[in-house]
């Protein structure tokens, strides 16, 4: 990362009074003589803009010896942007906490996998039993999304959860976001039931679905997320390729059938709800704003 040069001064000047400031502050500088000039550097980027302040403080004589005690910080004032960032998407961040609490919990042996997946005694044990999901307890038909087998796997899932919903509820909303979560749990849930029973966990059948969804947003609806094109045709191949190893007789223990069912499901779900307006209205009003900058 490059160094910002945030004030140049001739030689005669003192520089003290600005630079013991930085220091209070913990903002790594350096002060360089380049001919006639003292040059102020800092090396973080995003201190730049409070050295300035303080350097144009310093300029009017109303430095203070100390920072005020009601005078953010840089690491405060990027903790307060990280917040209001976060606010804009608060389910996604909030499935995150979930996912990782349940996680942990999980190790420590106060939540118990049988207490979150579905029923074994349930099932027939065999392939395409409809009826027998709808037989367990209605959270269960939710809850095995949110059980993972082991760190990866909760990496993986965590990564893809925060990249895909974030856009999507930026874009699309809150509640678009939430009812969509659901809608991809069950479906996908309900399709790996069908092809194996009730032995899976995992939320990347909803991830696959929020992949699907993005893809068909921007194809076909020219939603305006963040993502690359080639993603979901990409993690299409990847699976079919998967689906190729397994069939190969190298079994790989992934959940084919709930990606495949999350995706598909995913595509139909974009293609069949409506743009929300209100939101899609107010990205044209920021870009044009942004525009006129």
């Amino acid at each position: 990362m490059s160094s910002i040069l945030v004030f140049q001064a001739s030689p005669d000047i003192n520089l003290s009074p600005i630079t013991e400031r930085l220091w209070q502050a913990n903002i790594p500088h350096r002060v360089i003589m380049q001919g006639n000039s003292q040059d102020l550097w800092v090396a973080r980027p995003e201190d730049a803009e409070q050295v300035k302040i303080w350097v144009q403080e310093w300029q009017a004589g109303q430095l203070t010896a100390k920072p005020d005690s009601g005078e953010k910080t840089p690491w405060q004032v990027k903790s307060q942007q990280y917040l209001i960032q976060a606010s804009r998407f608060p389910f996604t961040v909030i499935m995150l906490v979930l996912l990782a609490s349940i996680f942990l919990l999980q190790q420590v042996g106060l939540v118990e996998m049988a207490d979150w997946l579905l029923q074994a005694s349930f099932w027939s044990g065999e392939k395409f039993d409809y009826l027998s999901f709808w037989n367990n307890e209605i959270y269960r038909w939710w809850s095995p999304a949110l059980i993972h087998l082991s760190f990866m796997h909760l990496l993986m899932n965590s990564f893809w959860w925060w990249v895909l919903g974030k856009e999507i509820e930026t874009h699309d909303g809150h509640v678009s976001l939430i009812l969509l979560t659901l809608l991809l749990a069950i479906g996908s849930a309900f399709a790996q039931y069908l092809a194996v029973g009730p032995y899976f966990a995992g939320l990347s059948g909803v991830t696959y679905g929020l992949m699907g969804w993005a893809w068909a947003r921007q194809s076909f609806k020219q939603a305006g997320y963040q993502l690359p094109s080639w993603l979901f045709p990409f993690m299409m191949v990847s699976m079919l390729v998967m689906i190729l190893i397994d069939s190969a007789g190298m079994e790989m223990k992934i959940g084919h059938e709930s990606h495949l069912a999350g995706a598909v499901l995913g595509v139909i779900l974009a293609l069949l709800w409506p743009r929300n307006k209100r939101l899609s209205a107010n990205k044209k009003i920021e870009g044009e704003d942004d525009d006129s900058r």
